[in-house]
């Protein structure tokens, strides 16, 4: 019977009972417990550069923005490594709610391992924050009540280059697709924004994750006779293509999802003018450039990336809402999110749909040639701000089923 209630809901009916002696110092003791946000996370594997221990550090700095404490007790924050494995994801993130009695959790990393956590989150009606996750099921037929997700998706990514490539010519397309969920919604992103744009996509090919070896791909590809090679993949197999895409002289490829790690690994001379869609970059004003100065101080001078910082927001909104609520029920919580301002003033024009999904504007990134770059941070020249309304989706054309049920 009390798995259907939420926490709150179960100690107030618990202190109805006959036995308020027994029960008042129960409930005063769990009154004393850590209020827990769990970090489901890649921590040391692939995606550890664009997420892992900087996404904790982001959602710690959060709360200790926020004053470390919530409904009268202490917020911490407990980090797991899910390996970017599904049943490892899962496992963790049940521990941290039936061990650790975590409210909420923030996913990072692998698609794969983060819809299978969603999934679970969903039916024990827990939080999740989205935040390193890029597949645009998050909030569409995989969405959840209780799920916000911050990270941009794959239609936005696809959308943001495929109709100004097109129209600059690049109307043949060819895809090398990372083969799991990522890669497979990113890959038919493109292609639907493709053909909206007037091109076509006239072939693909996959490849598994962390494939150091991308010639084969990369060759198939050039002889497709495409006049756009695009990467349909992300981290170290992204790396891996623009670098041997450079030894091989293939000129024409495009990157989808990028991240300052990945273009400090290829180094500006093989990254330069590659563009794509961020939804924060460091320089971008003052709000942005005060939060990385103040991370970039407790991280060696690391320069936080948008799956750092959307960490850190969802953390802080997260509890924002739990405060303005004043509980911890999940549906409660979640629809206060939607509804609330946001104040962190990093993102541009930001709002929450009733699927879960973040809208905000984006920026059409264009990494600096080495001469005109002038310290190790300065990476990108923003070209120009993308309307969110002009990317996302409508929360009724997702496909959320959580929306008409």
């Amino acid at each position: 019977m009390t798995l259907s209630l939420s926490r709150s809901r179960f100690l107030k009916a618990m202190a109805g009972l006959p036995t308020l002696g027994a029960v008042a110092p129960a409930r005063a003791q769990q009154q004393q417990q850590p209020f827990r946000i769990g970090v489901v996370e890649d921590l040391s594997g692939t995606y550890s550069g664009n997420g892992g221990p900087n996404t904790v550090l982001a959602a710690r700095m959060a709360v200790e923005d926020f004053g470390s404490r919530v409904l009268g007790r202490p917020v911490e924050v407990v980090a797991v490594d899910h390996q970017t494995k599904p049943d490892v994801g899962s496992s963790l993130a049940r521990q941290l709610v039936d061990q650790r009695g975590a409210f909420a959790l923030i996913l990072g990393g692998s698609s794969a391992v983060g819809l299978a956590v969603q999934n679970f989150a969903k039916e024990r009606k827990v939080t999740t924050l989205v935040t390193g996750n890029y597949a645009a099921s998050f909030s569409g037929r995989a969405c959840s009540p209780f799920s916000t997700q911050w990270a941009v998706s794959t239609g936005e990514l696809a959308g943001a280059i495929a109709e100004p490539a097109v129209k600059a010519g690049g109307n043949k397309w060819f895809l090398i697709v990372v083969d799991y969920a990522f890669g497979h919604d990113l890959a038919a992103d493109a292609t639907r924004a493709v053909q909206a744009a007037g091109g076509s996509v006239i072939g693909q090919v996959r490849h598994p994750l962390a494939t150091a070896d991308m010639s084969a791909p990369l060759l198939q590809a050039r002889a497709s006779g495409a006049n756009v090679i695009a990467l349909a993949n992300a981290g170290p197999d992204l790396v891996n293509s623009v670098k041997q895409a450079k030894e091989y002289g293939i000129k024409n490829v495009t990157a989808m999802l990028v991240f300052v790690n990945n273009v400090v690994a290829m180094g500006l001379e093989t990254a330069q003018g590659l563009r794509f869609a961020v939804n924060f970059y460091w320089d971008l004003n003052d709000a942005t450039r005060a939060f990385s100065r103040r991370m970039m101080a407790r991280n060696n001078n690391v320069v936080p990336d948008m799956g750092h910082v959307m960490a850190y927001i969802s953390t802080l909104h997260y509890l924002q809402a739990v405060a303005a609520v004043g509980s911890d029920d999940a549906a409660a919580v979640n629809k206060a999110m939607r509804e609330l301002p946001f104040t962190d003033g990093m993102l541009s024009n930001p709002r929450i749909q009733p699927n879960g999904r973040v809208v905000m504007d984006l920026y059409l990134a264009e990494v600096k040639r080495p001469r005109e770059s002038t310290s190790p941070a300065d990476l990108y020249r923003i070209v120009e701000t993308i309307p969110g309304d002009k990317l996302f989706l409508p929360a009724e054309k997702s496909g959320c089923a959580a929306l008409t049920n």
